[in-house]
């Protein structure tokens, strides 16, 4: 029979392994402070990220609601004067933008005789620039347009100078 050899006590020195893995372990602990600390920047920017867009947003639905109301604040009255095939007979639209106003018909232009349609035009101007003095107004014609004649351009834009200067809410279109 053979005999068994007995197996020694064996001595293990692990005093080297246990270095490295201090070593390993302050490596992973080190990493993960370091993405820790990533991490909280990352969430420090995303709230001041989120901060910014609230306050845009407020901005973005001011400058939305303004516009929306626009109306309140502008108002753009539009003039077109033009003529027929025999130049005797001019006609003058107007165009204002206030919905709540309804514009009023101008009476045509006959010839020379043109003070009944102008009067018309002034008054109708003048009723809602008196109505409406809290709103900025801008007037605007077909100025240097083919469809309208020359003196009915320098009468109109007479009357616009004239408002324009009277009063400081009332504009001209260039």
């Amino acid at each position: 029979m053979r005999r068994r050899k007995k197996n020694k006590d064996v001595l293990i020195d692990l005093t080297s392994l246990l270095d490295v893995i201090f070593i390993v372990l302050l490596v992973v602990v080190c990493q993960l402070q370091n993405i820790e600390q990533k991490t909280s920047q990352a969430e420090q920017d995303a709230t001041k990220a989120q901060q910014d867009a609230r306050m845009e947003k407020e901005l973005y639905d001011d400058q939305i609601d303004s516009i929306k109301n626009l109306s309140d604040y502008l108002v753009l009255i539009s003039v077109n004067s033009h003529f027929e095939s025999d130049l005797k007979t001019r006609h003058i639209d107007l165009l204002c933008s206030d919905k709540t106003v309804e514009t009023s018909q101008i009476s045509d232009l006959q010839g020379m005789s043109v003070e009944k349609g102008y009067g018309e035009l002034r008054e109708f101007i003048q009723k809602y620039i008196s109505e409406n003095t809290s709103k900025t107004i801008i007037l605007s014609l077909n100025e240097n347009d083919e469809d309208i004649l020359y003196r009915d351009e320098k009468a109109i834009k007479k009357i616009f100078n004239d408002f324009s200067s009277a009063y400081d809410n009332v504009k001209q279109k260039d």
